[in-house]
C-alpha cells in the first residue's frame, strides 16, 4: 500500500487484553466506565453495558474441549494473550477461524468481563461488513471465539487503483459504524489492518474485525482513554477528552487519506511528533501525492479531521457526502447527486455541489425542480441554502405548481415564510388557483391568513424591511457596579447619569468620621481573620440597595447598570449577573474614609470574585481577559482634590499588594477618586473618559469577532467598500445593510468561539444561520423597533416568556419572523439591556422583574419573617405563592434556570420545591456520631475544600448551589435505598449502608468538609459515594464559579474512625509532592497528632486494597489540567522574565525548541499553546521537575496544590498505554 511505515497488528483482535472492567455505578454516579480493581485482580465494582450482568446468557456457551469437535489447523495470528487458528469442524468440514484467548489468572491473561463484551458485541450487532460469530467455547483455561474466516488479507496489504475504488470501501466502513453507532457502540479502532477483504479487488467486499476496544457510549455520560494506534487515534484521545462516535469517524478520515495517498496524514518521527500532529490537527494534501485527488475527496476529509468530534457529523451524514454518492451514483453526475442530497436532506453535500459547480435548475422525474423537492419535505435549511444560492423561486413544475404552492399544500409554514421573504410571487396561480385556496383546501388556515396579509406590496415590504440590519450599531455599554455597603454605588450612579456630582449625592451618616491628617500608607501585614471582611452595615439612617439594581443612563452613550449590593445574602445570585453578558465594564468601588487594610480586603475580595466566575476558556496573554475591564472607585474623597489630580494616588498604595489580579487589572491598573463636594470633580471626569474608552475598545472587539467568521462574501463586500468609500466606510461595516450569506460546508472549529452561547441552540450545521444571528445582534433592525413599540403598547407587558412564545408574540408583529429572527432579537435585546436570555429557553423580558420580585425577594433578609414554618426552604406551589410578590409558576421557573431552586417529585402528583438559601434549619444533634461496633476497621475517609486565598464569603455563595446539585442527583435515585437530608449549611446523604456529610466550615479558615464512612465490607461502596460528591462539587464550580481554584487538604483516616475533636489534615502540595517518584502505597506521610504512618491510599481509598488501576495524578498527561489552572499558568510563565525562566526555556527544556517561534505570541498565551503541543508521555510530574530546575517556585506550588493525588485508569496492553478515568 506504500504507507511511510507499516504498523503492526495481527486479524481478528488476536490482542484484546484491555482491562476494561466495568463498576456497577451507583444511582446519580457519572457513567464514565471507571473500574476498580484490586491488586489480586478482583472485580469491586463491574458494570456491564447492554450485555448483561452475565454474559452466558446472551449466547449458548460450550463447556467443552476445542478438538473434541475442531480439528485445529495453522497459526494465522498471535497475541499477547491470543491466538489465532484455522480450524476446522470434524463433522461438517466447515472452515472458522478460532480465537484463543487465557483466562485471567492474578494478572496475566484476558479479563472474563472483556471477553463477555466482545462476545456479546459480535453476536448482537450482526452486519453484513462485520465479522460474525459462529460459537463461544469455554475449555476451563481458555476462551474460544469461533469467528468467521475471511481468506482475503487485509486492507492493509491491498492499494485501490482510483477514487471510485477507495469510495467503495470507505462507504462499507461507514455502513459498518452506522450499524455500531446505532447501538451507541464505538468502535475505537478503525485502522487498515482491522479492515479484511472478504471478496477479492477491484471492488471488494470489506468485514471489519476488532471489537476487543469497542465500548458503548451512553449518552449523557463520559469515557475517556488513552489507546489506540498513534497515526489513527483522535485529538479527544491524544487530549485526553471525552470520547464519542464522531472519534470512529476521524479513523475514518486518516482511513481515506491513506488509502487515497498511500501516505499517513499526522505520522511524525516518533510516537511524541505523531500525538502533537494529531493535537494540533496539523496535515496537508501534498502535491506529490494528491495532485491526481479530486477536491470533493479532499473535502471528505477535512469535514472528518476536525479537531472538535461533535462537528464531524454522523456516519449516517458521511454516507450522504457528494464523494460517497457520487461513487454509487456516478453515472447520473453532480445533477444526480444534487436531486439525491436534496431528497436525503443533506445541507453540506448540496453546499459542497454546488462548489463543484452543479446546476441549480435540475429536475427529478416527476419535473419536481430542487426547491420543489425541499418545500415538500418541509427542509427549512434545505429551503434557506437553495434561495440563498439564487435558486428560482416561482418555476411551476409538470403539475404546474410553484414551491410556494407545494408549500402551501404540505403545511410548511415556516418554509412559506422563508419564500415570501424571499421574494415570490405570492399571486401567482396554477390554473387560476393561488398558493392561499390551496392551503385552504388542504387544512391550512394559518398559512392562508398569512399569504393573505402579505398580497399588499407595501405591507410585505415593510415587514421584509424589518428584518434587515440597519445602519445603527448596537454600542449599549453594560457597568457593573460591586463594593461593600455604603461605599457609594447608588451615589456613583446617580452622579454619572446626572453629569455633574452635585453635592450631597453621597449618602453620609452621622457615625462616620475621617481623620484628614491620616497619611496614605500600608502595613506590609495585611491578612486577617474572615470576620473583619463584615458585609453588614449598622448605621441605622442607611438605606442601601437590596440584590441586584439594574437602570440606565447615559455616559457619553447609552449604559445599563447593575448595582450589586454588598450584603451576603445576595452573593449566591450574582454569578449570573457576572457570566451572562460580556463584555463589560466593572466599578469596585470602597470608602476613602475606610483604613487601608480595610480598603484592600474589601477590594481583594470582589476581583477574587471577579476573577472566579470568568469562564477560563479564552485565555490571552498572560491570562489576561480582553473583554473584561475593572476600575477601581475611591469614594468619599476627605477633602476637595487639586483641580488637575484624579486622586488616584489615594488608592496607589494598595497596588503592590493586586499584584495577582493583572489579568483583570491589566498592567496599568486603572484607578479613580470621587469628591461629592465638587461639582467639577476631575476624578468623575476621568471615569467618565475611561468609560468612553472601554465602549470604543469593546466596538473593536467586536469588529474583530465579526471579521473572524468565516465569509467570503463580508471580506469581499468589505474590500468594496474600503476602495469605492474609503476606509472609515469600510470599517462602518457594522452598520451596514448586510443579507444572510450562503452556507459553507466547512468546519466549524473555525466559527470564532466568542460567539455567545445561545447561537448554540441552531442547527451546528448551519453556518449562515449562526454567522447571520451574531452579525444582526450587533445592530439594530426594524423589527427591535418595532418590539419596543409594541412592548409599549400592552396594557399588560409580559415579564417571562419561553421561546416558543416570544416567537407567537413577535408574529403578531411580524407574520415572517423565524425561529431565527426571535434569537437574533433576543440577543439584540440582550446587548440593549432590555431582557435576559436565561438557560431553558426562557427570555425575560422584564429585568426588574426579575432581579426585584423574583431574586432579590426571595433572598432578603426582611422577608425573612414570611417563612413561617416552612425554615426548611421547601414549599408547595401553594405555599409559595404566599410569600412571592408575583405568580409563583413563574417565579419558581426562573429560579430554577440559575440554580437556586429544584423541583422534588414527592408522589406522582405533587412536586414541592427546594430554595436551598431559604433552608434555616440547624444542624441536629447526633447526626455523625460513633458507630457503636469497632470503628478502627470501617472504613472512613474525608477531605477538605479550602480556596487558596480569601477565606468565608468566598464559599459561602457556592454552597446552596451545591446543595441545590445534590438533590438534582438524588432525583434519580431509588428513594428507598437513598436519603438526602440538607440543613443550613450541611448536608447528609445515604445510600445502602453509606454515609456522608458535607458541611461548610467557618472556624479559622472556611472550608467544605466532606466526610463518608460506611460498614465492613462496603468501601467500594464508600469510594462511589465519595465520588459522586466531588462530581456534584465539580458541576456546581463549573456552573457558579468556573474559574474558582479549590485546594483538597486530605483528612486523616485514623482520626476520623477514632472521631478525634481534633483531625490533622495534609495540604495538597505536601501529598502531591509525595508522589512525583512514588506510588500511591510507597509515599508515606507521618501525623503529627497521633504519630502514626499513613500511606496516601490509606488516605484517599476508603479501605480499598490497593487497585491496579489508580494512578498517582502526577502521572496524568499535562493536557488534563484544569483551564482555571492553565489560566494561571499562562500569567506566571507568559510574560519575559529578566533569567529566561519564562515559556520559551520550558519549551526547550520539554524537546519543543524547534517549535518556539511558532508558539511565540503577544495576544494567545504562548504557555498554553506550548501545553497543547506536548505528548502524552509529557506528564505533570515531568513538568513539575522542569519548572523546578527552572527555579519557578510558584508554578510548582500552583501545580502541586491543584493535581489530583489520583487517577483512575484502565491498563490496556497497546501501544499507547493506558486510559485514565479521572
Amino acid at each position: 500500500m506504500g504507507i511511510q511505515e507499516k504498523r503492526g497488528g495481527v486479524s481478528y483482535d488476536t490482542d484484546s487484553s484491555n482491562d476494561d472492567h466495568r463498576r456497577e455505578m451507583m444511582p446519580g454516579m457519572p457513567n464514565n466506565s471507571r473500574q476498580l480493581v484490586t491488586s489480586n485482580g478482583d472485580v469491586i465494582l463491574q458494570k456491564m453495558y447492554f450485555l448483561g450482568s452475565e454474559w452466558d446468557s446472551l449466547m449458548e456457551v460450550h463447556h467443552e474441549p476445542i478438538e473434541k469437535n475442531y480439528e485445529l489447523l495453522e497459526e494465522i495470528g498471535k497475541g499477547q494473550f491470543a491466538i489465532v487458528r484455522k480450524c476446522m469442524e470434524i463433522n461438517t468440514g466447515s472452515l472458522y477461524a478460532a480465537k484463543i484467548m487465557r483466562k485471567r489468572r492474578v494478572a496475566r491473561g484476558v479479563a472474563a468481563a472483556d471477553i463477555a463484551r466482545e462476545a456479546g458485541l459480535l453476536a448482537r450487532l450482526r452486519h453484513p461488513n462485520i465479522v460474525s460469530l459462529h460459537k463461544v467455547i469455554d475449555t476451563g483455561t481458555t476462551v474460544v471465539l469461533l469467528l468467521e474466516l475471511i481468506s482475503g488479507g487485509e486492507l492493509f496489504h491491498w492499494t485501490p487503483s482510483g477514487e471510485v475504488e477507495a469510495a467503495h470501501v470507505v462507504r462499507q466502513v461507514l455502513m459498518a459504524l452506522s450499524h455500531l453507532h446505532s447501538h451507541q457502540v464505538a468502535h475505537l479502532d478503525i485502522k487498515p489492518e482491522n479492515i479484511l477483504l472478504s471478496s477479492p479487488p477491484p471492488m471488494p467486499n470489506i468485514k471489519l474485525i476488532d471489537l476487543g476496544l469497542s465500548h458503548r457510549l451512553v449518552p449523557g455520560s463520559e469515557h475517556r482513554a488513552l489507546f489506540g494506534t498513534p497515526e489513527f487515534v483522535a485529538p479527544e484521545i491524544v487530549n485526553y477528552e471525552p470520547l464519542s462516535l464522531g472519534t470512529d469517524l476521524w479513523a475514518v478520515g486518516v482511513l481515506t487519506y491513506i488509502l487515497l495517498s498511500g501516505a499517513s496524514p499526522f505520522l511524525g518521527e516518533d510516537k511524541q511528533e505523531t500525538y502533537a500532529n494529531v493535537a494540533a490537527c496539523q496535515y496537508q494534501f501534498d502535491n506529490e501525492y494528491f495532485s491526481t485527488v479530486s477536491e470533493i475527496a479532499k473535502d471528505f476529509i477535512r469535514s472528518l479531521l476536525i479537531k472538535d468530534p461533535k462537528e464531524r457529523g454522523s456516519a449516517e451524514s458521511c454516507l450522504k457526502h457528494p464523494w460517497i454518492l457520487t461513487e454509487s451514483e456516478a453515472s447520473n453526475g453532480l445533477g444526480g447527486a444534487m436531486i439525491s442530497a436534496v431528497k436525503r436532506g443533506c445541507v453540506e453535500a448540496v453546499s459542497q455541489l454546488l462548489l463543484q459547480g452543479a446546476p441549480l435548475n435540475m429536475k427529478d422525474s416527476k419535473e419536481d425542480t430542487l426547491l420543489h423537492i425541499a418545500c415538500e419535505a418541509g427542509d427549512e435549511g434545505m429551503v434557506t441554502l437553495l434561495i440563498e444560492n439564487g435558486v428560482d423561486l416561482d418555476t411551476p413544475n409538470k403539475k404546474g405548481l410553484t414551491p410556494l404552492h407545494v408549500a402551501a399544500r404540505h403545511g410548511h409554514i415556516n418554509v412559506v415564510r422563508h419564500l415570501c421573504l424571499a421574494g415570490c410571487d405570492v399571486d401567482k396561480t396554477n390554473r387560476g388557483i393561488r398558493a392561499d385556496v390551496t392551503a385552504i383546501k388542504y387544512g391550512y388556515p394559518d398559512i392562508a391568513n398569512l399569504l393573505d396579509k402579505l398580497r399588499i406590496p407595501t405591507q410585505r415590504e415593510n415587514y421584509i424591511r424589518q428584518l434587515q440590519p440597519t445602519h445603527r450599531p448596537i454600542d449599549r455599554l453594560h457597568i457593573r457596579l460591586l463594593g461593600h455597603c455604603a461605599s457609594g454605588k447608588s451615589s456613583l450612579i446617580s452622579s454619572l447619569k446626572s453629569g455633574i456630582f452635585s453635592f450631597g449625592f453621597f449618602r453620609r451618616s452621622r457615625s462616620q468620621n475621617y481623620s484628614t491628617k491620616r497619611e496614605p500608607s500600608i502595613e506590609l501585614d495585611v491578612t486577617s481573620k474572615h470576620g473583619s471582611l463584615s458585609f453588614e452595615y449598622s448605621d441605622s439612617e442607611y438605606e442601601g440597595t437590596q440584590g441586584v439594581e439594574w437602570s440606565r443612563g447615559n455616559v457619553g452613550g447609552e449604559c445599563v447598570f447593575w448595582e450589586l449590593c454588598g450584603r451576603e445574602e445576595y452573593l449566591a445570585s450574582y454569578h449570573y449577573v457576572l457570566t451572562f453578558q460580556q463584555p463589560a465594564v466593572h466599578l469596585i468601588t470602597v470608602s476613602l474614609r475606610e483604613p487601608l487594610t480595610v480598603q484592600l480586603q474589601q477590594i481583594k475580595f470582589w476581583l477574587r470574585f471577579i476573577v472566579d466566575r470568568i469562564t477560563p476558556n479564552s485565555i490571552g496573554f498572560a491570562g489576561k481577559c480582553s473583554d473584561i475591564k475593572v476600575i477601581l472607585v475611591g469614594t468619599y474623597a476627605p477633602e476637595p482634590l487639586a483641580p488637575n489630580s484624579s486622586g488616584g494616588n489615594l488608592l496607589a498604595p494598595l497596588l503592590p499588594f493586586l499584584k495577582d489580579f493583572t489579568l483583570i487589572l491589566g498592567d496599568d491598573p486603572q484607578m479613580v477618586a470621587v469628591d461629592a463636594t465638587n461639582p467639577s470633580s476631575p476624578g468623575l471626569k476621568l471615569l467618565r473618559s475611561y468609560l468612553n474608552n472601554a465602549r470604543m475598545e469593546f466596538l473593536e472587539y467586536a469588529l474583530d469577532a465579526f471579521r473572524s467568521i468565516p465569509s467570503a462574501r463580508y471580506h469581499s463586500m468589505l474590500d468594496i467598500w474600503y476602495e469605492q468609500d474609503g476606509p472609515e466606510v469600510a470599517e462602518s461595516f457594522l452598520r451596514r445593510d448586510t443579507p444572510r450569506e450562503a452556507a459553507m460546508y466547512v468546519p466549524l472549529a473555525n466559527l470564532d468561539k466568542q460567539v455567545d452561547p445561545f447561537l448554540n441552540s441552531f442547527d451546528k450545521s448551519d453556518v449562515s444561520k449562526k454567522n447571520s444571528t451574531f452579525k444582526s445582534a450587533l445592530v439594530w433592525t426594524g423589527l427591535a423597533e418595532s418590539w419596543r413599540t409594541y412592548v409599549q403598547s400592552l396594557e399588560v407587558p409580559p415579564v417571562m416568556l419561553t421561546q416558543d412564545e416570544f416567537l407567537n408574540e413577535i408574529r403578531k408583529i411580524n407574520p415572517l419572523v423565524c425561529l431565527e429572527h426571535s434569537k437574533q432579537l433576543g440577543l439584540q435585546l440582550q446587548n440593549l439591556g432590555e431582557c435576559l436570555l436565561l438557560p431553558g429557553d426562557l427570555i425575560v423580558l422584564s429585568p426588574e422583574w426579575f432581579w426585584q420580585d423574583v431574586i432579590n425577594w426571595q433572598l432578603s433578609p426582611d422577608q425573612r419573617g414570611r417563612l413561617g414554618g416552612r425554615t426548611t426552604g421547601v414549599y408547595t406551589l401553594e405555599d409559595f405563592q404566599a410569600r412571592c410578590p408575583c405568580p409563583a409558576s413563574q417565579a419558581l421557573q426562573a429560579l430554577q434556570a440559575v440554580n437556586l431552586c429544584v423541583p422534588c417529585e414527592v408522589d406522582d402528583d405533587e412536586v414541592e420545591y427546594e430554595l436551598p438559601c431559604l433552608n434555616l434549619v440547624e444542624r441536629l444533634p447526633g447526626l455523625w456520631e460513633p458507630w457503636k461496633s469497632s470503628t478502627n476497621s470501617l472504613p472512613h475517609a474525608g477531605l477538605r475544600l479550602c480556596p487558596a486565598e480569601a477565606p468565608l464569603y468566598h464559599l459561602s455563595p457556592i454552597f446552596p448551589h451545591l446543595q441545590a446539585q445534590l438533590r438534582k442527583i438524588t432525583q434519580t435515585w431509588d428513594p428507598s435505598n437513598s436519603d438526602l437530608y440538607q440543613w443550613w449549611r450541611g448536608s447528609k446523604l445515604c445510600v445502602g449502608p453509606c454515609e456522608s456529610i458535607v458541611t461548610f466550615e467557618e472556624e479559622e479558615q472556611s472550608c467544605i468538609e466532606i466526610r463518608v464512612r460506611g460498614p465492613r465490607g462496603s468501601s467500594a461502596q464508600c469510594f462511589g459515594l465519595f465520588s459522586v460528591i466531588l462530581d456534584a462539587v465539580n458541576a456546581t464550580l463549573d456552573l457558579v464559579a468556573p474559574g474558582m481554584l479549590l485546594e483538597k487538604h486530605w483528612l486523616s483516616p485514623s482520626q476520623l474512625q477514632g472521631y478525634s475533636d481534633v483531625i490533622h489534615s495534609w495540604e495538597p502540595a505536601t501529598i502531591v509532592s509525595a508522589l512525583i517518584d512514588k506510588n500511591l502505597e510507597e509515599a508515606i506521610l507521618k501525623n503529627p497528632i497521633n504519630n502514626q504512618e499513613e500511606s496516601i491510599w490509606d488516605i484517599v481509598g476508603c479501605g480499598l486494597p490497593m487497585m491496579e488501576n489508580c494512578l498517582p495524578g502526577t502521572r496524568q498527561p499535562l493536557k488534563s489540567i484544569k483551564p482555571a489552572v492553565k489560566r494561571r499558568l499562562a500569567e506566571m510563565l507568559d510574560p519575559p522574565d529578566h533569567h529566561g525562566r519564562d515559556w520559551c526555556l520550558l519549551a526547550v527544556r520539554l524537546g519543543l525548541g524547534d517549535r518556539v517561534a511558532q508558539l511565540d505570541s503577544t495576544v494567545d498565551s504562548p504557555t498554553l499553546r506550548l501545553l497543547n503541543c506536548t505528548g502524552t508521555d509529557c506528564t505533570v510530574s515531568s513538568l513539575i521537575q522542569q519548572l523546578r530546575a527552572l527555579d519557578r517556585g510558584d508554578a510548582v506550588h500552583l501545580l502541586l496544590s491543584h493535581t489530583p493525588v489520583y487517577v483512575l485508569s484502565m491498563a490496556i496492553d497497546s501501544e499507547t498505554g493506558s486510559n485514565l478515568s479521572r
